[in-house]
């Protein structure tokens, strides 16, 4: 397999059952209740987290998160502490640090390259797993 071919249909399952179960344990089995926009971004999320897209996986993770954000600071729902966690705790910058380099390099070398893509598939997979699980806790409000 390489990195654009799809995976199997029983790795994509796979995916999505550990998607949507880290959403649903973050949420205490419970529906998680999201806006709007970010209920679209946590669809599309959920998609290219099953086809293995591991680097939009982490973009989109901290795109839900801002989402979310934007929507709760908007309607007044939330207290400081869950938006000083989900804005400067520590897993959390490194989450949206991983997306702006991602997306804005300014480095001295790529954040990604095309040889990464094909031979750190494992270590992308990690990255992308941790954010799903960062962005679950904090749509939850766990953060």
């Amino acid at each position: 397999m390489t990195s654009i071919d799809p995976p199997s249909p029983r790795l994509w399952i796979d995916r999505v059952r550990w998607f949507d179960e880290r959403l649903r344990k973050a949420a205490d089995d419970r529906p998680l209740h999201v806006g709007g926009q970010t209920e679209a971004v946590l669809t599309e999320l959920r998609r290219v987290f099953a086809a293995g897209a591991w680097v939009t996986a982490v973009v989109l993770a901290q795109t839900a998160i801002d989402c979310e954000v934007s929507e709760r600071v908007e309607m007044a729902v939330g207290d400081g502490l869950y938006l000083n966690q989900v804005r400067f705790g520590r897993d959390y910058v490194w989450l949206r640090e991983r997306r702006n380099a991602y997306l804005h390099n300014e480095g001295p070398v790529p954040a990604v390259t095309a040889h990464d893509l094909a031979l750190e598939q494992p270590r992308l997979e990690r990255e992308a797993r941790r954010a799903i699980e960062l962005m679950a806790d904090a749509l939850a409000g766990k953060a």
